[in-house]
């Protein structure tokens, strides 16, 4: 039995290490560079095809779980997208998404509009991770709205192409962000909830790969094994659910920060 969809994959951070930046407790989700060329390596080992986001949304990319087309996403565009994730996947010959916070861009840790212009005529595509990493669902309307309209016109200005995806910073989503989203101009949310993407979906459903991830978890992942995402959607429902508590912790519409940074 396997689960029907497309896996997206979902990459928080890259390197050996983690940033100065980034809270202890997000070290699991820093995937090493020899980790991400051995994923690439199982990918185009075992026969899958990594495709745009847009197309497996839009045009229901799925085959059988042998053949399953894949998404490959990397959040918050930090440097290591280019000088890790970059050559590998030009080494690899296949394109991946990158979310990027539009305030962090050139700032020292973080991709410049230039890199990015460079990856994107090598193939890549940029989407949204809103403007400057809040937690969506604490804002007003009115500075969601900015969020997520700064984000799409920066982006569509830099790189001369259409943003139709906003990835929630901590994969927080409510009805309010994905109505505002729509609003904005957005085809549809990404969201960390650790299971397989249905085509047209208003929610785009993510898996995030971890530092410990291993190679037959990662294989059971790309052919939407069912044990692959149990663990997946437990480990999202808990992160989501702590973070739900920390925001009912705080008064609302302050400022959309939530600690730890990432994700």
């Amino acid at each position: 039995m396997t689960l029907r969809g497309v896996p997206v994959l979902q990459y928080d951070g890259l390197g050996a290490s983690l940033p100065p930046d980034v809270d202890d407790r997000l070290a699991g989700h820093w995937v090493t560079p020899v980790a991400l060329g051995r994923q690439l390596g199982s990918i185009r080992e075992f026969g899958h095809r990594v495709v745009r986001l847009y197309d497996a949304w839009a045009r229901g990319e799925e085959e059988g779980p042998a053949r399953s087309p894949v998404v490959l996403t990397f959040d918050d565009g930090r440097a290591a997208d280019y000088d890790v994730a970059f050559p590998l996947l030009l080494a690899a010959g296949v394109r991946a998404e990158f979310f990027i916070n539009t305030a962090h861009v050139g700032q020292p840790g973080y991709l410049t509009w230039s890199r990015i212009a460079e990856m994107h005529r090598a193939g890549m595509s940029f989407q949204s991770h809103s403007h400057e990493h809040l937690v969506l669902p604490a804002l007003s309307a009115r500075v969601l709205r900015n969020e997520l309209q700064t984000s799409k016109r920066l982006i569509e200005d830099r790189v001369g192409r259409a943003v139709d995806f906003l990835a929630a910073p901590h994969g927080l989503v409510d009805r309010r962000v994905v109505d505002a989203a729509q609003e904005a101009g957005y085809q549809a949310v990404c969201a960390s909830r650790g299971w397989p993407a249905r085509p047209g979906d208003t929610v785009v459903n993510r898996v995030t790969v971890l530092r410990d991830t291993t190679e037959a978890q990662f294989r059971a992942i790309l052919t939407r094994q069912p044990r692959a995402y149990v663990a997946a959607v437990a480990r999202a429902l808990l992160t989501r659910l702590q973070h739900r508590v920390a925001l009912k912790l705080r008064p609302p519409y302050l400022d959309g920060a939530l600690s730890p940074r990432g994700a």
